[in-house]
């Protein structure tokens, strides 16, 4: 199965989607805003993700088991 080819970006997205918006149900615009921070929560994930796989490469994370073991026992003597 493929997916479908990308619609063309229009020139002016902003001002279409602005318009969009304002016309849209106060339910679609929740809709919407649910779906903007889904984006948003994908985006800072795969970011931080990139960005522990290259700590990770870069030997930064070498010694994490021994530094999530002295913090879980840390915890337990509290």
């Amino acid at each position: 199965m493929s997916t479908p080819p990308a619609q063309p970006i229009p020139k002016n997205l902003r001002e279409q989607m602005l318009k969009r918006i304002s016309s849209m149900s106060e339910q679609d615009v929740a809709e919407l805003y649910e779906l903007t921070l889904l984006n948003e929560k994908l985006r800072v994930r795969r970011e931080v993700s990139e960005q522990a796989d290259n700590e990770n490469a870069a030997g930064l994370w070498k010694n994490l088991p021994e530094l999530v073991r002295a913090y879980r026992d840390s915890k337990k003597s509290v």
